[in-house]
């Protein structure tokens, strides 16, 4: 067997998404046709090497370079057990870029062309409840609870065995939008894929995204993220707390959520400080 199919077997094992796998499995490849040999065969030096070659291409973001560096650390310690410090295998300096946001009106104008109400509705959903694409595509019809007003927000993956489902608002206004959605649906998925029996998945989504922004004639791309963090960033600028957004976005860290105060300042009209001192006394 291959080191590069022993890595699969052990991601597979630890039930890492199959996107992951095809991307560290990738990489490896591309590292074996770079050496002409088995990853496995290199020395720490020669992987080293590589990290310099993919280092000096202007073609390469650092986001690349760094999911390269994940993939060889997950190969060399965790599938193949080398001893080699952590440290010789470095990550690259992170770019930190803010993310892309779209305007109220241009999230309203994104969906309104749509006809189909599953597609409709799924980019409602994915705005109103801030969601990861992952997070859309798996949600059931049980876990709409209009009582409470609530979305179940279930984790996926690895995740499901270190974290508890977190709850998000249920809007009045999705929730009247969907109620005759819901009264001919016959899937337990809140939006099925190809078969009833089956989520949509990832790449459905984000079609059903990039075809509304080419039908609202958008020039820039739109994705189920860009709704997320418009969605972030309205909720900042219509005066929520921080701390309510983290626990809407399900962040861990509350400085992740904090970057969504740039771009809510980056829209605020700018003052000068002169302009706020009390006018002088006429007298």
């Amino acid at each position: 067997m291959s080191a590069i199919q022993r890595m699969i077997d052990v991601m597979q094992r630890r039930e890492y998404a199959g996107k992951t796998i095809r991307e560290y499995s990738g990489s490896l490849r591309r590292v074996a046709t770079y050496f002409g040999c088995c990853p496995s065969k290199l020395t720490l030096e020669q992987v080293r090497e590589y990290q310099s070659h993919l280092a000096r291409r202007k073609d390469i973001s650092t986001s690349y370079y760094n999911a390269t560096v994940t993939a060889l650390r997950f190969m060399y310690l965790e599938t193949l057990g080398r001893d080699w410090s952590i440290e010789r295998l470095p990550y690259g300096r992170r770019e930190h870029r803010l993310p892309v946001v779209l305007s109220r009106q241009e999230v309203f104008q994104l969906w309104r062309p749509l006809r189909e109400p599953k597609r409709r509705l799924l980019l409602m959903t994915a705005y109103s409840a801030a969601l990861q694409s992952s997070e859309l595509v798996r949600l059931r019809v049980e876990d709409l609870d209009e009582q409470r007003m609530q979305i179940c927000i279930r984790p996926s993956g690895r995740k499901q065995e270190d974290q508890n489902p977190r709850y998000v608002p249920y809007s009045p206004t999705l929730a009247k939008a969907m109620a005759p959605y819901l009264a001919e649906h016959d899937s337990p998925w809140l939006f099925p894929g190809s078969s009833r029996d089956r989520p949509l998945t990832h790449w459905g989504a984000r079609n059903i995204c990039t075809h509304a922004a080419r039908l609202a004639r958008f020039s820039k791309s739109v994705t189920i993220s860009i709704l997320r963090h418009s969605a972030a960033t309205h909720l900042l600028e219509l005066g929520v707390d921080l701390r309510t957004i983290q626990k809407i976005l399900g962040h861990r860290r509350l400085s992740t959520t904090m970057r969504y105060q740039l771009l809510s300042y980056d829209k605020q009209p700018l003052v000068d400080p002169l302009d706020l001192l009390p006018p002088p006394n006429s007298a």
